[in-house]
């Protein structure tokens, strides 16, 4: 349409002015939607895993949102004091990339780690939630816990935004025995104790709260517990009801002897 003289070259009514202010104010709000978008995780089987499993920091590795990234590749729950093996954000499950821990016993979900009582330290038997007794009946696989350090950074209940902590990392030594080595800016040192102990930061990296001090106290009640107790649980069974992280459709009960601690991150120890 042309203008006629002394008229601009166009005008805007008063519905154009407000679309225009919406669509200003809309906006960034879509830049944060399309730059802050989750990247979709799978299972072993290429299965998506839910909403909920987020992409660790820098790490193709996938946890349940508001649980700990282990830098060797596997997640922990600190509601049930577990570590499990979550999800991969690449469907081709690059064994440098995504750890591949119980990658074809339990290819269709995050796979717990249990401390099965015929297992020797740092074995762990692979099985879906439910309960302890069960998954070491069933005897689905075994994993052996890598040595080395473990740094832990937690995965943000946002899909935006992810903390780390500094430098807090686990140390296994030529004798099997974890120990917690902290960084510069946690004061408290480690307590020390012996045959099969495991020193314990009383401050554990910046930003991940109660969840990494509870992850300090797992590695302690996984390697002190004797086959005696995990017997007893066996006999008299005190379930502690567990709500599934998204792929199991029901509701799943964990032994006793997990009690008090708690996905697919997978202390240590998966």
């Amino acid at each position: 349409m042309h203008a006629l003289p002394g008229e601009p070259a166009h005008k805007c009514s008063a519905t154009e002015h407000h679309r225009m202010a919406v669509l200003m104010l809309l906006l960034p709000l879509l830049l944060v939607i399309s730059f802050g978008r989750a990247e979709t995780c799978y299972w072993p089987n290429g299965d998506t895993a839910p909403d909920n499993y987020h992409a660790c920091p820098n790490s193709k590795v996938c946890c349940s949102a508001g649980e700990a990234c282990l830098s060797n590749g596997l997640c922990y729950g600190a509601n049930l004091n577990i570590a499990y093996r979550g999800a991969c954000t690449d469907k081709s499950w690059p064994i440098a990339e995504c750890t591949r821990v119980c990658y074809t016993e339990i290819d269709n979900g995050w796979a717990n780690l249990y401390p099965c009582p015929n297992n020797t330290n740092q074995v762990f038997t692979c099985g879906a939630p439910g309960w302890a007794s069960s998954v070491c009946e069933a005897d689905l696989g075994t994993v052996t816990w890598p040595s080395g350090d473990v740094s832990y950074a937690k995965v943000s209940n946002s899909t935006t935004t992810s903390s780390t902590a500094s430098s807090t990392s686990t140390t296994t030594g030529a004798t099997g025995t974890p120990s917690v080595r902290e960084s510069p800016t946690d004061a408290a040192e480690s307590n020390k104790s012996s045959d099969n102990s495991v020193a314990l930061g009383a401050g554990l990296g910046v930003g991940l709260g109660v969840p990494l001090v509870l992850m300090s106290l797992f590695l302690f009640i996984l390697w002190r517990r004797s086959k005696k107790q995990v017997a007893q649980t066996y006999a008299t069974p005190a379930p502690v009801m567990v709500e599934p992280k998204g792929s199991y459709g029901h509701t799943m009960t964990v032994g006793s002897e997990l009690e008090g601690s708690q996905p697919p991150v997978r202390e240590l120890q998966g």
